[in-house]
């Protein structure tokens, strides 16, 4: 009964586990909070696809919130990130986008990639409950028996968050490197960024409250 309950435990977090952890943050000592009227919502990727269902789930999460956020490719005619921009006209797109009433910029860039070994990373979060001999041979037990180990691709991400008020230059309000492990459902890796970056706002009463 006891093995049957554990059983029932280890497959529920599989089913609910995220794929996605802040790994840090840092938020502009200046700034305790910032509401914004509208934002633009850029993901860096050279993969169009992507880019839209990545913007497409950001941007769905802050109108939820009560943000009027628009996602970039679809605001400007040619693709934001298709060509290397200059400064005077990243400064020429600022100018825009002020005239089009926004005051905040929230992009998102892949920094890496890299592969990681999961020992027993499936027992993770409930093994202070299972403090047996048992359970802890058996999660460990691979090592003995030299079977290869879960070898997983984690992306790491950042994310920033700029404000592009009139008197302000472009400041830095909020960045964050967030880490998503890659599966074949590429729906749910964004699903479960969106939701880190949902929680992460939120805990620094950035946009939304």
């Amino acid at each position: 009964m006891k093995n049957l309950v554990l059983l029932i435990l280890l497959l529920s977090m599989c089913f609910n586990c995220s794929t996605s952890k802040t790994v840090k943050s840092f938020k502009n000592p200046e700034t305790e909070t910032f509401y914004t009227n509208k934002i633009l919502v850029i993901g860096m990727t050279a993969d169009v696809d992507l880019r839209r269902e990545f913007e497409k789930k950001v941007s769905k999460m802050l109108e939820n919130n009560n943000v009027i956020a628009v996602k970039s490719i679809d605001f400007f005619e040619q693709s934001f990130v298709d060509n290397a921009k200059t400064i005077e006209e990243l400064n020429a797109i600022e100018t825009q986008l002020l005239t089009a009433g926004f005051d905040a910029i929230i992009l998102t860039k892949v920094t890496g990639k890299q592969e990681k070994v999961a020992f027993g990373d499936y027992y993770k979060n409930i093994e202070d409950k299972f403090k047996t001999f048992e359970d802890y041979y058996y999660k460990n037990q691979n090592i003995c028996q030299n079977k290869d180990p879960e070898v997983y691709i984690v992306y790491s991400t950042q994310t920033t968050l700029y404000c592009i008020c009139p008197d302000k230059e472009r400041e830095l309000l909020w960045q964050a490197n967030i880490e998503v492990a890659k599966t074949k459902n590429t729906q749910k890796n964004i699903s479960d960024y969106t939701k880190t970056l949902y929680y992460n706002l939120k805990e620094n009463k950035l946009l939304i409250f």
